[in-house]
């Protein structure tokens, strides 16, 4: 898939979000903020990331290396959705 420049962050979040409660929490949204913690909470383990990054490079391809795997881009939705954001610009 190709990097999709007008996607905006709300719409990435979305997306994000949808994709975590599904994988992650049998499809609850509730309680899923943006800025929920997700690995420090246990909500997503060291496994789940990379499931996550397949997700991300999949829909919005782009493309991360383990530089940008750190708990800043990857600990919460807001987190993921400011670095698929910056790598689609």
């Amino acid at each position: 898939m190709h990097a999709e420049p007008h996607l905006d962050r709300a719409t990435i979040l979305g997306q994000l979000r949808t994709f975590v409660a599904g994988w992650f929490r049998d499809g609850r949204e509730e309680g899923l903020g943006e800025d929920t913690p997700l690995v420090t909470s246990g909500i997503v383990d060291s496994t789940g990331v990379v499931e996550v990054v397949e997700f991300v490079e999949r829909r919005f391809g782009v493309r991360l290396t383990d530089a940008d795997i750190s708990l800043r881009n990857c600990n919460t939705l807001c987190g993921w959705a400011v670095f698929v954001s910056s790598r689609l610009r």
